[in-house]
C-alpha cells in the first residue's frame, strides 16, 4: 500500500449515510483497505485486501512495534461489525432497516505482520464507482484525526462542501452515529462528541466548520453545520510548516492548566475526558490511558516515586 498523499478513499454517498459505529482502529483499517484495493484492482469482489503493519503505521503515524497486534484486535471486532441502511419497503411503504456486515472474512500472516480481510458481498458496490453518486477525498485529510467521530463527521459534511450547509435532526444525527444509547444529555455529546470532533476536522482536514443548535422552546432540535473549504494556500502551509527553532529552557512559556487538565508528558487533546471517551468495556482508566498511549505513539506515564 502505497503512502503517497493522492491516494483516494471512494465512498458511496450512501454508504456514508448510514448507520455504524466504528472505533479508530477499525475506522482506518476500512479506509486504507479500501486504498488498497482501489490501488492492486483485487480485493473488492475477488479476493482479499491485505494491510501489512509496517505500511499501516506509516499511513497513520503510528509505532511499528504495536501495530499488528493493534490490527488483528481491531480485525475481530471489525468481522462482528454491522452497518445498517435505510430505505423505504416497496409493498407497505414502511421504513425498513437492512442490516449487513463489514467483512465476511479475515486472516492473520503472524510471519509476515500482515491481516487480510474480505469485504462482504453487500458492501462492494458502495466502495466503488458503480453507485451514481459517490464522495472522494484524499486519505491523508483524515489521516492524523484520533477521533473515530471527527473522521465520520468529516465524510457527513464533504458531500455538502458545495451546499455551504447541513442540517441533522437530533434524531437523524444519533442514528448515523449509532450514538442513539450514548451521551443522553446535550452537554455531554457536545463535550465528548461535536466539540472534539470539529477541532479535529478544523486542524487536520481541508474543510472549516462551525456549528449551532436549532430549537424548539427550549429543547435542541437540529444542528446545523456550517461548511467551507480552507484556502489551498493555507492548506499547503500547515501541511508543510516551516521549523522555527526550538527555544531555550529560560524562554518557553510556562504551562498553563486548562478545565480540562492535559495527562502528563502529552499534547493537548490527551485529556482525561479524551481517554473515558475511549476507554473499552472492562478496561479500567489506566489500562485505557496505556493502551491508547501506545497507539498514538506517546511517552509511557512514569510510575510513581520514578
Amino acid at each position: 500500500m502505497s503512502t503517497n498523499t493522492t491516494d483516494l478513499v471512494v465512498k458511496s454517498n450512501r454508504l456514508i449515510e448510514a448507520g455504524y459505529r466504528l472505533d479508530l482502529i477499525e475506522q482506518r483499517m476500512v479506509l486504507a483497505a479500501i486504498v488498497e484495493a482501489r490501488e492492486t484492482q483485487t480485493g473488492l469482489s475477488d479476493g482479499h485486501v491485505t494491510l501489512e503493519a509496517k505500511r499501516f503505521c506509516k499511513l497513520f503515524g503510528m509505532r511499528a512495534d504495536s501495530v499488528y497486534g493493534q490490527l488483528k484486535k481491531a480485525l475481530n471486532t471489525l468481522y462482528e461489525r454491522e452497518i445498517t441502511f435505510y430505505d423505504i419497503h416497496p409493498e407497505t411503504g414502511a421504513r425498513r432497516h437492512n442490516s449487513v456486515r463489514w467483512i465476511s472474512s479475515k486472516t492473520y500472516i503472524d510471519g509476515a505482520g500482515a491481516v487480510q480481510m474480505r469485504f462482504a458481498p453487500e458492501i462492494v458496490p458502495y466502495l466503488t464507482r458503480l453507485e451514481a453518486e459517490f464522495t472522494s477525498y484524499r486519505l491523508d485529510r483524515i489521516g492524523r484525526m484520533s477521533s473515530p467521530h471527527a473522521i465520520r463527521l468529516y465524510e457527513l459534511l464533504l458531500q455538502y462542501e458545495k451546499l455551504g450547509q447541513r442540517t441533522f435532526t437530533m434524531q437523524e444525527f444519533r442514528q448515523t452515529f449509532q450514538i442513539q444509547d450514548m451521551y443522553e444529555k446535550l452537554s455531554a455529546l457536545k463535550r465528548y462528541l461535536l466539540v472534539p470532533a470539529v477541532k479535529q476536522i478544523n486542524v487536520f482536514s481541508d474543510l472549516e466548520v462551525s456549528w449551532s443548535e436549532r430549537k424548539k422552546g427550549r429543547a435542541v432540535t437540529h444542528l446545523v453545520f456550517d461548511i467551507s473549504l480552507k484556502d489551498p494556500r493555507l492548506l499547503a502551509k500547515a501541511e508543510n510548516p516551516v521549523k522555527q527553532p526550538a527555544k531555550k529552557a529560560s524562554e518557553a512559556k510556562p504551562k498553563t492548566i486548562s478545565v480540562v487538565a492535559t495527562r502528563p508528558n502529552a499534547p493537548d487533546w490527551f485529556t482525561l475526558d479524551f481517554i473515558r471517551t475511549h476507554q473499552q468495556r472492562d478496561e479500567s482508566l489506566a489500562e485505557a490511558e496505556a493502551r491508547l498511549r501506545e497507539q498514538f505513539n506517546l511517552p509511557a506515564m512514569e510510575s510513581e516515586g520514578s
